[in-house]
């Protein structure tokens, strides 16, 4: 499978007016727009404080988009959202790069702020309804709670998940990927694509 972006049609043409859709690390706001503009309801997730103004700057005019400024992970916690060297200097040009691990290679460990975190699989088991679509981009964290959608088979309620992946960039995600590739090959799960760019 070729990468997923905001421009793959076969993602968003599905959605529809009502649907349920969740953007966890919705940085600027351009997929949760895209989801908005289908008539879906958006649960936006940002943890930058900075990005999370920009964010609802860009949704502010849909009505149907709900901000949340809060990471999601597989744990509910107050943890640290290590930032880029810039973030102080340029937040916007730095924007792209903030996690809570503290070993990405484009952040400080030293530069952070405290972040509120909520276990992702508690908030969809409270929502209760079917969803269309979760993309997921949180910077190295996602393995962690793509396990935990698994095993509470929290992936039969949602139809498509899009994750970005950065095995390629994080030192030691290589090998939490390659497990959860055989998790997924061992229980058939077709509606995960770890492909999104």
């Amino acid at each position: 499978m070729g990468g997923l972006n905001e421009n793959s049609e076969e993602v968003f043409s599905p959605i529809g007016y009502g649907d349920i859709t969740i953007d966890c690390g919705a940085n600027y706001g351009v997929i949760s727009q895209k989801m908005a503009e289908k008539g879906a309801l958006v649960f936006a997730f940002e943890p930058n404080p900075f990005v999370f103004e920009e964010l609802k700057k860009r949704v502010g005019p849909y009505p149907n988009v709900i901000c949340i400024n809060k990471a999601v992970w597989h744990k509910n916690d107050k943890l640290r959202l290590h930032l880029h060297d810039l973030y102080h200097t340029d937040p916007a040009g730095s924007a792209y790069a903030s996690s809570l691990l503290n070993n990405h290679p484009v952040t400080n460990p030293n530069k952070y702020v405290e972040v509120e975190v909520i276990d992702l699989t508690q908030f969809i088991q409270m929502l209760n309804r079917p969803i269309k679509l979760i993309k997921i981009d949180i910077e190295g964290a996602e393995f962690e709670l793509l396990e935990k959608i698994v095993e509470q088979n929290l992936h039969l309620q949602i139809e498509k998940i899009v994750v970005e992946n950065h095995e390629w960039l994080i030192e030691g995600l290589k090998a939490k990927a390659d497990h959860f590739r055989g998790v997924m090959q061992e229980k058939q799960i077709h509606n995960i694509d770890l492909n999104w760019i």
